[in-house]
């Protein structure tokens, strides 16, 4: 039997609900980090944790998936939104056939069983990257992990801490960062300006960082795009299929016309503009105002690594706070004043990242996944935290140069 899927089921007596909240934690009082669409399937259950408030429907505590979404975003979502199939006996229910609804399946206490393969080699134990609210949480309601799991702490790469940057960097220099840091993230999302994939949750994902039909990026990049450019294809973009794709149209998965489209536009340096303008706004901004500046990080190592992060795992990934939280430091805190260094906190977090890639390249048996952690790991212990590369400026990503002292716009 299959292992263990689960399935967007939403709410099938109220069909106007169409999309179902994605949290960063296992419960409402923690942020909403997305929106997935009704009917996603073939979602990897990571893990699984009663509601953090002890929450409950007919005397039973709801519990919440940790799902794997597009490109390696992960999220919570509560159990009775969700349907499962597989065998799903390693997570406390049963081996179901067809798709069963989950929240009315009582979940049982959950002991090793013996199973009939050969050994794998013991890997550490990934750390759980579950993020922390928002706003404090009541000590009583601190969910309690089925299976507790004692965190291995990453030691900080052995060397000496460079403070960071008196003055922060200056237009022009964050101007270089952020495209090195384009460049490198860019390498790892796909085939660039013109990727384009239609396979997924994301129902029709596109460019240089994948922006998806499903969450509306890939109308906001249509829409600025056609305001912009008047060439034939804008034009028949515009006409044609520009109401569909902010609409979030499910239909234009398998519409090749509009694959050939967006793969003629990606050429125009009009949408290698939109596209950039629409990941700095919604990615690399948001980065700094949310995870950066709160924390006084400014070092450009630092600062492209957490891009990487945010349009691998969400903006609101958690995994700073969880490296705060191993570190033993107060969210948010500014570093060199709450007794660690810059470099201590990038350390960890590019641990933690790596045993979550590592976790899931394990589980799913697809090894490239680890190609990317172990780049950043890599990048942090060669202490190379202004991001300048070797003696000609580049930095080898997945075996490419990649030129970051002077890197182009497109």
């Amino acid at each position: 039997m299959v292992e263990c899927i689960a399935i967007i089921r939403g709410i099938p007596n109220i069909p106007s609900v169409t999309e179902i909240n994605v949290r960063i934690g296992p419960g409402t009082a923690y942020t909403l980090a997305f929106k997935i669409p009704v009917g996603s399937d073939s979602l990897n259950i990571l893990d699984i944790q009663p509601d953090a408030e002890a929450k409950a429907k007919d005397g039973k505590v709801y519990q919440w998936f940790q799902l794997t979404f597009r490109n390696g975003t992960v999220g919570w979502v509560r159990d009775d939104l969700l349907d499962i199939i597989g065998d799903c006996a390693s997570r406390g229910y049963g081996n179901y056939t067809q798709r069963t609804f989950v929240f009315p399946v009582a979940r049982a206490a959950i002991t090793p069983a013996p199973v009939a393969v050969t050994p794998v080699p013991q890997t550490p134990a990934p750390v759980a990257v579950t993020p922390v609210p928002q706003t404090p949480a009541p000590v009583a309601v601190t969910p309690v992990p089925q299976t507790p799991v004692t965190p291995s702490p990453v030691a900080p790469s052995p060397v000496s801490p460079t403070p960071s940057p008196a003055t922060p960097l200056d237009a022009t220099g964050l101007d270089r960062l952020r495209r090195a840091a384009f460049t490198i993230t860019q390498t790892f999302e796909g085939k660039g300006y013109p990727a384009y994939q239609n396979y997924d949750t994301g129902i029709v994902s596109y460019g240089r960082f994948q922006f998806t039909l499903a969450a509306g990026s890939l109308g906001t990049v249509v829409q600025r795009y056609a305001e912009r450019s008047q060439t034939p294809v804008a034009n028949e973009l515009r006409n044609n299929y520009l109401q569909r794709v902010i609409g979030r149209d499910a239909q234009l998965r398998g519409d090749t016309r509009l694959k050939e489209l967006l793969l003629a536009a990606a050429e125009e340096d009009i949408m290698k503009r939109v596209q950039n303008e629409v990941a700095t706004e919604g990615y690399w901004t948001r980065m700094f105002t949310l995870s950066a500046q709160p924390r006084g990080i400014s070092l450009p190592l630092s600062l492209a690594l957490l891009f990487d992060i945010a349009i691998n795992f969400g903006v609101m990934h958690g995994l700073l706070t969880a490296a705060e939280g191993e570190l033993g430091v107060a969210q948010k805190s500014k570093v060199g004043e709450n007794g660690i260094t810059e470099q201590q906190l990038i350390t960890q977090v590019a641990g933690i990242r790596k045993r979550s890639h590592d976790k899931q390249a394990d589980r799913d048996n697809l090894p490239g996944l680890k190609v990317r952690g172990d780049f950043w790991v890599g990048l942090v212990a060669s202490a190379d935290w202004d991001l300048v590369g070797d003696a000609n400026g580049n930095l080898s990503v997945k075996g490419r140069p990649l030129q970051v002292r002077t890197p182009s716009e497109f």
